[in-house]
């Protein structure tokens, strides 16, 4: 068994009556101490084992309960490191109990306390989850190779087996080549946990595509604690360019595999999630003389789409590079050109650009995020998560593939005055139910400031003027539509504006049941009020009113429509009732509100904000 390895341990014992009982150690999996220094017990200095990077620490200090003790690890670079009583269970350090880069002070309530960079994820945590997805009957688990260590690479290919594989298009998603970067690993998570949901927009993603999952490229580095490199130090993530005897055992086991998977099916997307000091996301895009116009364009066509509905991404927070073939995605370049669209995606350790700090939870919210977006991408369309593209649409609007903000292949136009006439997008018919409506168009001076679009659905019409001169190319909520019986959804854009008119996609979700249903012969006698405060960081109220007796359930769903919660289920008499919802537990996002009595339902949303 690999684990009855023994990492080095580093225990530093000071004599002196005044810190005797003080202990810094890091013997433990993942572990990263390298020296420890104090002249009074209180202020220490702590340097890490450094490889290309001393980034990663994560250690723990014994005789600690009720002791007041700074720390600074002087070669990290962390803003507010994380610590734990019990190994299991993180949380930050305040911003007054981090007054400084790469420092913290507190008095710990407990003897011993774990301090970390960040959130460990060790290989020993990866084994208990694999062991988990592993029982899912979508999921096969293999091991592509060992290290020079012994430790084992897992590929997990996650796809519906009922549908052959010929029929679908690949996709790849590895993390975890550098060590230290653990928030990467719950991203991972979250990505995995949303295809395994049981949802069934996902199932049908399932049937389409092949997921191959690479949880950790570099288990040698995790293992022993290392920042940016392998047990060998070497950076397993710029070695993808020399000649085999001289590249690492990772890059050569993870380029067989590739190889082998691009011999059956060439690879759609490849993502290579990564996580950054820098205070917000990215995406790596690579430049087009670098790469080409319409590499370069798919690359943004991605990155906006997973910066839609996003709180914690923004289209300030890309950079730009040109791609390099010592890096895997130049590898796939070099080997398969533009027929994989191949990125790196970083995640911070602290904060988002927005400000809101980092967690576990919106971590994988980025993951569920993410494989919405490559759906999106691959414009894949379930009933319940529609994509509406301008092909195969009538041609008496004029196509254009100008600009890099446009979705799929073309968008259509037309200019003021030309007499069109307007365009209507038709869904097939869609069940009884309420739908958000969003919008994509690309974006210039030279397009309207007041394009007009009309929803309708069920008899209920909805009408929008958007401005699209400005934004960057993303969907664009246009509202709330919903219709009592199963039928089609229809968006008309109106061909008249103070400028060239867009016409490009559309996206239609399903929100649940219809919110608008009328009842000619019977008044609902209930109602829901909106829940406050609205937007809310952890707790809110949901207050509702009967006006008659009956089997009451609230519940809230997701913003697929996944019910996560039900707050009641039982008899309730005539009155006023106040009912809290915790959503501490629960990733920032769009969550439904929905009140049922005796099978009359009212639905509302609310918005969480971490």
């Amino acid at each position: 068994m690999i684990f009855s390895r023994h990492l080095t341990i580093i225990v530093l014992l000071f004599s002196g009556s005044l810190f005797a009982q003080i202990r810094f150690d890091a013997n433990f999996e993942s572990g990263n101490l390298n020296t420890v220094s104090t002249t009074d017990s209180v202020n220490w200095t702590v340097t890490t084992k450094q490889d290309i990077g001393g980034r990663w620490f994560y250690f723990r200090i014994t005789g600690m309960k009720d002791k007041f003790i700074k720390v600074r690890v002087s070669n990290s670079d962390v803003k507010r490191a994380m610590y734990s009583y019990n190994n299991a269970d993180w949380q930050r350090f305040s911003s007054e109990e981090s007054p400084g880069s790469s420092s913290f002070q507190k008095i710990f309530s407990y003897d011993t306390v774990f301090v970390s960079y960040y959130i460990p994820y060790t290989l020993t945590h990866l084994r208990g989850r694999v062991t988990e997805w592993a029982s899912h009957p979508f999921v096969t688990l293999d091991t592509l190779g060992h290290t020079l260590r012994n430790l084992p690479m897992y590929v997990m290919v996650v796809t519906d087996p009922s549908v052959p594989d010929s029929l679908k298009e690949t996709v790849w998603v590895h993390a975890r080549t550098h060590p230290s970067e653990t928030p990467t690993s719950v991203h991972f998570e979250g990505i995995m946990k949303t295809l395994l949901s049981g949802d069934e927009v996902t199932n049908h993603y399932l049937k389409k595509l092949i997921f191959h999952m690479i949880p950790f490229t570099n288990p040698d580095g995790v293992y022993y604690g290392r920042s940016r490199t392998n047990y060998d130090g070497v950076d397993v993530e710029s070695d993808w360019n020399r000649v085999d005897s001289l590249t690492s055992k990772e890059v050569r086991i993870l380029k067989q595999y590739m190889q082998s998977v691009n011999q059956v099916n060439v690879l759609k997307v490849f993502l290579n999630l990564h996580s950054q000091a820098s205070p917000f996301c990215t995406f790596w895009i690579h430049t087009a003389s670098s790469t080409s116009a319409h590499f370069f364009r798919r690359e943004m066509q991605f990155s906006n789409l997973n910066i839609s509905d996003n709180p914690y991404f923004a289209y300030d927070d890309y950079s730009f590079s040109n791609l390099s073939m010592t890096f895997p995605e130049g590898w796939q370049w070099r080997n398969w050109g533009e027929k994989t669209m191949a990125l790196t995606y970083e995640t911070p350790y602290d904060f988002y650009s927005s400000g809101e700090i980092v967690t576990n939870e919106n971590l994988e919210y980025l993951g569920r995020r993410s494989v919405f977006a490559l759906a999106e991408y691959l414009e894949l369309s379930h009933p319940k998560h529609l994509i509406l593209d301008n092909a195969g649409l009538p041609s008496f609007w004029a196509t254009d593939t100008t600009g890099d903000d446009f979705f799929g292949s073309d968008y259509l136009y037309t200019s003021p005055g030309a007499g069109s006439g307007p365009l209507t997008f038709t869904t097939e018919s869609l069940q009884a139910g309420s739908y958000d409506i969003y919008g994509w168009w690309p974006t210039g001076n030279v397009f309207a400031s007041d394009a007009r679009f009309t929803i309708t659905a069920g008899g209920n019409t909805l009408q929008k003027s958007v401005n699209q001169k400005t934004g960057n190319g993303e969907w664009r909520m246009l509202g709330n539509i919903s219709q009592s019986s199963s039928g089609p959804v229809a968006i008309t854009v109106s061909d008249t504006g103070n400028g060239f008119v867009a016409a490009d996609a559309f996206r239609i979700i399903y929100k649940g049941e219809p919110t608008s249903i009328k009842h000619s012969d019977l008044p609902l006698s209930f109602s829901l009020d909106q829940n406050y405060p609205n937007p809310f960081n952890s707790q809110t109220i949901i207050r509702y009113h009967l006006q008659e007796q009956g089997p009451v359930r609230l519940m809230i769903y997701d913003a697929v429509g996944r019910q996560v919660t039900q707050l009641v289920n039982q008899v309730q008499s005539t009155g006023t009732y106040e009912v809290p919802f915790e959503g501490s537990g629960f990733s920032s996002g769009v969550y439904y509100i929905r009140l049922t009595l005796a099978g009359r339902s009212i639905t509302k949303a609310m918005v969480l904000l971490k």
